[in-house]
């Protein structure tokens, strides 16, 4: 009889459970009644929300539409068509065209020796008459030679690996007379001054055009200057302006 008060008492007080968790949220709590310190509440204001990482996963992304003339964010990403066109046309270029343009960029900075064996500075290569260019690239299968180094001009010859082909050269011309690169104070003024056979200075009088217009319009008008004279050559006075009369003679 016990047994079965006990097992009673159990399923009561497992039922009076159930009813206390399932009306929890319900109930008033200590926690929930009390308010938070400040310091409880700058913890929970500084706390990190959690991030939206739905961006990271491709089928929760939203697609952009981007309507005719409208600027493309991703425009950037490919290259620009006058860049593929040049990418293109390099792509095609041969090896025979990429060494011609490479010596046509390059600077003959020196010459010496005498005429027949001369050397040359092409870039940084030292040649000479007979030499063998080194490779301007790597994988280059075309070999050059300096057939002849002239004054003014280097010739250089591919070297053909079957016989009988037409010969292939790549003149590259150059003139290496010394020029002034600024003038001295003496050369700027022989170059402005010209000078007699006496060698003294020839300089013209300089002449205003604005100058030289107002005196000629006084030479046609007949006026002796440009300002008014007070006196006549002998002493007596001139007659004044026309607003006024002449001074009377006295005895």
């Amino acid at each position: 009889m016990s047994r079965t008060k006990s097992i009673a008492k159990m399923r009561h007080g497992l039922r009076r459970c159930v009813v206390l968790f399932c009306l929890w949220p319900a109930l008033p709590s200590s926690a929930q009644q009390r308010e938070l310190t400040p310091a409880e509440q700058k913890a929970a204001d500084m706390r990190i929300p959690e991030l939206d990482r739905s961006a990271m996963e491709p089928q929760k992304r939203e697609p952009a539409t981007v309507v005719e003339g409208e600027r493309n964010p991703f425009g950037l990403v490919s290259l620009p068509p006058e860049e593929v066109e040049e990418v293109a046309e390099l792509a095609s270029e041969t090896e025979e065209m990429r060494i011609r343009r490479i010596l046509a960029n390059m600077r003959i900075s020196g010459v010496s020796g005498a005429p027949g064996s001369y050397r040359i500075v092409l870039g940084s290569m030292q040649l000479k008459e007979g030499q063998t260019l080194p490779k301007l690239f790597a994988d280059q299968a075309e070999v050059l030679t300096v057939q002849s180094i002239g004054e003014r001009e280097i010739v250089l010859a591919f070297v053909e690996k079957a016989p009988g082909l037409p010969a292939r050269t790549i003149g590259l011309g150059y003139d290496l007379t010394p020029r002034p690169q600024s003038l001295l104070p003496g050369e700027l003024f022989k170059k402005l001054v010209p000078f007699t056979s006496k060698g003294s200075p020839d300089l013209k009088p300089l002449e205003v055009p604005a100058v030289k217009a107002i005196a000629e319009g006084a030479e046609k008008s007949g006026l002796q200057g440009l300002t008014e004279r007070s006196h006549e050559l002998m002493g007596e006075a001139a007659p004044r302006a026309s607003d006024e009369s002449a001074p009377e003679k006295t005895d």
